[in-house]
């Protein structure tokens, strides 16, 4: 777990960088809604006590290029109720609501200031008396991957990584590129994880209703999420030849 968790925060931190936003550039773009996600509060006696939501939206030019997210929280208690937000964690940086000492807690709706912008995908995750509520996702980080060449063409396996709101989702590709005049039939693509010595995985069936035979670039993917650590990732995939040969690979990470 410890190898995952500081794997994708090392990813996170070279993948998205803080960046300096001038007015001239502001004046340009505009902000525009890109994930929001709430969650109803209650007691353990089932008495509401309020909401509270992470939004991220993306600044985008008159063009449609995105140059850059921004995320906030926002709170709104029910009356006689209260909720306490104290932290969020934006591009695997940790910062306090409040300075100066613990936060107060919210008897009236609150909305927090805007995050510091970032140049790529991350996801905003909010923390306080009600636990994470998180919006918004990163880039997907490939962890693990393979190629091998047939006269029939070159075919690829690989295993991506990403957070998404306050989870983790895991994504097994298959890439084939078949040569000029040839093609390659793929079977089936998987992704999966081993915890405790036990493996779980989700499988796409590429032959469902029936196998195709493709004489251009292809690619499939399947996507699961989760939200613990693991001893091992992998992904895999499965494809037929001209030859008559059923072929598979599997990769993995560490």
């Amino acid at each position: 777990m410890r190898k995952l968790i500081a794997a994708l925060a090392a990813l996170a931190i070279a993948g998205a960088t803080l960046v300096a936003v001038s007015a001239g550039a502001e004046a340009a773009t505009t902000w525009k809604a890109h994930d929001k996600n709430c969650k109803t509060l209650k007691t353990s006696e089932g008495v509401e006590i309020g909401s509270v939501c992470a939004e991220v939206q993306k600044r985008v030019t008159d063009s449609g290029s995105v140059t850059g997210y921004r995320g906030r929280a926002s709170v709104a208690p029910v009356a006689g109720q209260s909720i306490t937000p104290d932290h969020y964690v934006w591009n695997s940086h940790i910062t306090e609501y409040c300075s100066g000492g613990e936060c107060a807690p919210k008897t009236t709706a609150w909305t927090s200031s805007w995050s510091p912008v970032l140049t790529s995908e991350s996801t905003y995750v909010t923390w306080g008396d009600y636990g994470d509520v998180g919006a918004s996702w990163s880039q997907w980080f490939k962890l693990a991957g393979r190629c091998v060449t047939y006269v029939a063409g070159e075919v690829c396996v690989n295993r991506y990584e990403r957070g998404y709101r306050t989870y983790h989702e895991e994504r097994g590709q298959l890439i084939v590129r078949p040569a000029s005049g040839q093609w390659i039939e793929p079977r089936w693509v998987r992704v999966g994880h081993v915890i405790n010595g036990e493996s779980t995985s989700q499988t796409t069936n590429l032959c469902d209703p029936s196998c195709t035979r493709t004489s251009t670039n292809l690619s499939r993917s399947v996507v699961r999420s989760f939200d613990s650590g693991y001893e091992e990732g992998f992904a895999s995939a499965s494809w037929a030849l001209p030859s008559g040969a059923v072929k598979s690979m599997r990769v993995a990470y560490p």
